[in-house]
């Protein structure tokens, strides 16, 4: 009797435990705002690089750890392609599938970021970000002193699924 009732309170907890989901507000802030990094997200974005050059092992920060996914590394022609899965979490109260880091398999100056959002998300992605991309762009061009070409804002990637980009390449 003891037995099934521990099991009943058991299942009855279980039922009552809320879905995970988080916002990546306090991570990603300052992002679509001239793309400023919070010290987590260039701690993540860091640590990384160092896992796709199997050189150390992702950091994920801590508070987020339960949001993303494993990560994976995807050689593309003279890059590498750093997918980091996004778990039941949004930015800006948009849903976020998963963030891309752009690099070299040896360091070099490429240095492009990408959040990625659901392709049934891209009505509420492009009301969300695409005017805080445009007054973004603003702000990097007058940081890109050394003449990169900079870029910053809202599109459609390549795989037709709503984004936010930060490109600080040198």
């Amino acid at each position: 009797m003891i037995g099934r009732m521990t099991l009943a309170a058991a299942l009855i907890a279980f039922a009552a435990t809320p879905t995970l989901a988080g916002s990546l507000d306090p991570l990603l802030k300052g992002f679509d705002d001239g793309c400023d990094y919070t010290e987590a997200l260039g701690g993540l974005l860091q640590s990384s690089y160092a896992f796709a050059r199997k050189e150390g092992k992702v950091e994920l920060p801590s508070g987020y750890k339960a949001l993303f996914g494993e990560v994976t590394v995807t050689p593309i022609e003279d890059y590498l392609e750093i997918t980091i899965p996004v778990k039941n979490s949004t930015w800006r109260g948009v849903p976020v599938r998963q963030i891309n880091a752009y690099i070299t398999p040896l360091e070099s100056g490429l240095s492009s970021h990408v959040i990625v959002f659901p392709k049934d998300a891209e009505k509420a992605a492009e009301a969300a970000f695409r005017e805080r991309g445009i007054a973004s762009q603003k702000k990097v061009k007058a940081k890109d002193d050394g003449g990169f070409g900079w870029g910053t804002g809202y599109s459609i990637d390549k795989d037709g699924a709503p984004s936010y980009m930060c490109d600080l390449s040198t």
